[in-house]
Parts: C-alpha cells; sequence; structure tokens
C-alpha cells in the first residue's frame, strides 16, 4: 500500500510539473492550479513521510526536514518576488518557482537553483540567436506555438516555466531517492 502511494505522488508531481513547463511554452501561462498542485502534493508527500517513514536525521539545529523546505521555499519566495517586480519573470513563474522548490533539500535547492539558470541561459540564447533565422519562423512550416515564441522574444520574454520544470523533473532521482 505505501509503494503504491509513493508511486501516486511521485507521478503526481512529475504530471504537474511536466504539464506546467509545458504550458508556458506554449502559451506563457501557467495555470494556478499547477503550482498550488504541487505545493499541495508537497504537504501530502511531507504528512506521508511522517506518519509512515522512519524519522530521518535532523539536519540544522534540531530543526525537521520539513521546516528545512519551508524556509528555503520562503527564501526562493522572497528572491523571486525582486525578479518579478523588477519584470524579469512572471508571476505564474514565480510560483512555480517557489512550488517546486519546496521539494528541494538544502543540498537540492542549490543544484536546482544551478540547472535552472544553465537551462534559462542556453533557451535564451538559443532563442536569440535562432531569431536571425526568421526565414525558418516565418515560413509556415514551424508550429504557431513557436512563431508566438519569437513574437514573444521582441519584447523580451520568455517562457522561464519550461527551464524550471526540465530542472525540477532532473531532480526527480535526489527528491525521491529512487
Amino acid at each position: 500500500m505505501l509503494i503504491i502511494a509513493f508511486t501516486a505522488i511521485v507521478l503526481a508531481y512529475v504530471f504537474l510539473v511536466t504539464f506546467g513547463a509545458l504550458r508556458d511554452l506554449s502559451t506563457f501561462r501557467i495555470p494556478n492550479w499547477v503550482s498550488y498542485g504541487i505545493a499541495g502534493l508537497f504537504l501530502v508527500q511531507s504528512l506521508f513521510a511522517w506518519k509512515f517513514l522512519p524519522p530521518s536525521p535532523d539536519i540544522f539545529f534540531g530543526m525537521p526536514i520539513f521546516l528545512i523546505k519551508l524556509i528555503i521555499g520562503f527564501m526562493v519566495f522572497v528572491v523571486s518576488l525582486v525578479f518579478w517586480a523588477r519584470g524579469y519573470i512572471g508571476g505564474g513563474d514565480t510560483k512555480f518557482l517557489v512550488a517546486t522548490s519546496l521539494w528541494m533539500g538544502p543540498q537540492g535547492v542549490v543544484i536546482f537553483m544551478v540547472l535552472v539558470s544553465a537551462l534559462s541561459l542556453l533557451m535564451a540564447l538559443f532563442l536569440k540567436t535562432s531569431r536571425t533565422w526568421g526565414f525558418l519562423v516565418h515560413a509556415g512550416k514551424l508550429p504557431d506555438f513557436v512563431k508566438r515564441l519569437y513574437a514573444r522574444l521582441e519584447n523580451n520574454q520568455l517562457p522561464f516555466g519550461f527551464p524550471i520544470g526540465i530542472a525540477a523533473l532532473a531532480m526527480v532521482p535526489e527528491i525521491f531517492a529512487i
């Protein structure tokens, strides 16, 4: 029974993160229910771990890992809020980043943020350099969402939910100790 519950949590997390990343890539919108679902799933997983798994060793000053992850999520929220206020990222990206960072531990959040930064940089560099290939974009051979992506690029708008989602999916083995 525990294996089924654990598997359901992993699959729900992967589904929500994948849906949010692809939705942001195609529409520049991440539905609120995706970010709230990821955060709610974190609470369910934490309750599940507290109730059924042996206690993990305390990491910092005797604080449980759940509290440490909440503090990490709050710190990511504060930094993301500054980025949102300056117009660097959108509100959906902020919520998505905070919700996914709740799942990372102290070491995992560093790896996660480095991955998000590197993937965002690669995406921005690729899109900025490939927009000079306008004949491919406007030739009608590409899907509509790619044309919208390049149109938004003119206003320096990028779907940062996509690299956030890819980084969150890359962290699944560490998050769930698979």
